[in-house]
């Protein structure tokens, strides 16, 4: 199927993915000895043939807004380096944003940075379900059932995210080189912070996203509401483009959780204050985070 081609809900039948199509999701390391999951939602650009790359060209599929650039390979080399498992999405956020509650207006995108989806634009409900019921709830199910293997066997892993983000969005020039995402749980992510603070890299305290008016995310939905220490760590992404980039910043990253890890009083329930939730603040969020963006507020 030719690029810019996507079918309609009639043509697409009853089944999304086609056999000789990846599953939804691939585990890396299950048996790690290390318990702490890591995760890698946005580490595919891949669209399910029957959508026709949803409308988009080859090229838009190799920007921020289809991939985390850099991420699979940071994914990989930590779990290995770490004795960790690892959890990866396989299709494109355009298709269905498995970093989002499902019900989140960007759960399903209409543009990708202002330039729009047409295979998201013309999506029905039924087209919609079947990207839930064949990538998003496996994804998930798959995560929470990893979650439940270790809590079975009385450990309380850790979860920790790996993501990237866009040196400039829109009119924002960002200036951090790495950011760290959390929402009450400071275990992990000020550990992570006063690291890359001490080597002196210019590191963002939930930035250049805000956590904590983002529930039903992957870490929040598995980590945050089942008490689990986490952290999702953003690495900008003209820092990783190439496997070597990525590499050494994998390393770098392994090098700061192996003391983090190797804490045995990490391993516990959160018991600290709970940061309120507001579905307002979080329905609109990122249309204020655009909305400045576009003004330039925080250009250098």
């Amino acid at each position: 199927m030719s690029d810019g081609i996507f079918q309609s809900q009639s043509a697409i039948g009853s089944s999304l993915l086609e056999k000789d199509e990846p599953p939804a999701f691939s585990i890396m390391n299950a048996d790690g000895k290390t318990p702490c999951i890591l995760v890698c939602d946005h580490a595919s650009n891949v669209v399910p043939r029957k959508l026709g790359n949803l409308g988009m060209t080859d090229d838009d599929l190799q920007q921020h807004y289809a991939v985390d650039i850099g991420v699979k390979k940071i994914t990989e080399v930590m779990s290995e380096a770490l004795d960790a498992p690892a959890i990866f999405g396989n299709y494109s956020r355009l298709v269905v944003d498995l970093n989002r509650d499902i019900q989140h207006p960007t759960a399903f995108v209409m543009t990708g940075e202002g330039k729009p989806v047409p295979g998201n634009i013309a999506m029905n409900e039924a087209d919609k379900q079947l990207r839930i019921d064949e990538l998003y709830n496996p994804f998930h199910d798959a995560l929470s059932s990893m979650i439940d293997g270790y809590l079975e066997k009385g450990i309380v892993p850790a979860v920790i995210a790996i993501h990237s983000f866009t040196p400039v969005f829109y009119n924002q020039r960002r200036p951090w080189e790495v950011g760290v995402l959390w929402v009450q749980d400071d275990r992990i992510p000020a550990a992570t912070i006063g690291y890359f603070e001490d080597k002196g890299y210019c590191v963002g305290d939930n930035e250049p996203y805000d956590a904590r008016y983002l529930r039903g995310t992957t870490v929040n939905r598995h980590a945050d509401a089942r008490l689990l220490p986490n952290a999702l760590v953003e690495v900008r992404n003209d820092l990783i483009s190439t496997d070597k980039e990525s590499i050494d910043w994998a390393n770098r990253l392994v090098e700061c959780y192996n003391p983090i890890l190797s804490d045995e009083n990490l391993y516990t329930l959160y018991d600290g204050p709970i940061v309120e939730h507001d579905p307002e603040a979080e329905r609109t969020y990122f249309e204020k985070l655009v909305e400045k963006a576009k003004k330039g507020d925080g250009d250098e």
